[in-house]
């Protein structure tokens, strides 16, 4: 287990304040063996919400592309690198071939159809959610304990985890010399798009089928209608 996140939970659980002896330099072989087991992290069990602006949406889809690795597995990477360091996961992939890679499909609740009514049609709507100029949302599914001590380090440097994640990929893609200008990078107007990344409820808008297939957050709806003709024989 890494030394920070350790203290950390240690300081939390610790019921009363207690003298500390003065910290000393932690040698590499001490680094090493902090690392721990990380099999865990084989399981992608939990999603992070965040907002990227659209540049560097785009620009994190061409770096995917030219690495030939997906999206999700290269934002697991920029993760583990920022907060385990790099060769931490030089480690991992040595001891774990494929560790951060794409190993099962989306994860979702499959909503169940109930049959229409005789006479009627099933009609489906396509929607995104509405979360503002220059924005696109991204969900990936991490590891827990991933985000756990991401979580950590946000809560460290004070602001929300959307925001450091947000932070960390925009760096990794397009280097620190970006942040400074944080009010374009890293803050969305209006603030639908931070209310999406804590899960509370946006605005959604319909779209059309061609809209929703390249959209990275979407949701289909359905309503009934009278059926005429030869869509009543088609109804499912």
């Amino acid at each position: 287990m890494w030394f920070f996140f350790r203290r950390w939970r240690e300081r939390r659980q610790a019921l009363a304040a207690t003298p500390t002896a003065k910290p000393r330099p932690l040698t590499f072989q001490q680094i090493t063996d902090g690392f721990g087991d990380f099999s865990d992290f084989r399981w992608h069990n939990v999603a992070l919400k965040f907002w990227l602006p659209e540049p560097a949406e785009q620009a994190l889809v061409e770096f995917c592309g030219i690495a030939d690795q997906s999206l999700s597995e290269w934002l697991r990477q920029f993760f583990a690198v920022y907060a385990y360091g790099l060769y931490a996961l030089s480690v991992m992939h040595e001891h774990c071939p494929g560790l951060f890679r794409d190993q099962m499909g989306p994860l979702y609740s499959k909503k169940t159809l109930e049959d229409p009514s005789p006479g009627k049609k099933r009609v489906y709507t396509y929607w995104v959610p509405e979360l503002g100029k220059n924005v696109v949302p991204i969900k990936v599914w991490i590891p827990a304990r991933m985000k756990n001590d991401l979580q950590i380090l946000a809560d460290h440097t004070g602001v929300p985890l959307s925001q450091l994640a947000r932070e960390i990929v925009i760096s990794r893609l397009l280097g620190h010399g970006t942040l400074p200008a944080r009010s374009i990078l890293t803050h969305a107007e209006p603030t639908a798009a931070d209310g999406w990344c804590e899960d509370l409820d946006v605005p959604w808008r319909e779209v059309d089928e061609c809209a929703y297939r390249y959209a990275r957050e979407r949701d289909t709806r359905w309503h009934y209608e009278d059926a005429t003709g030869d869509e009543e024989s088609a109804v499912i």
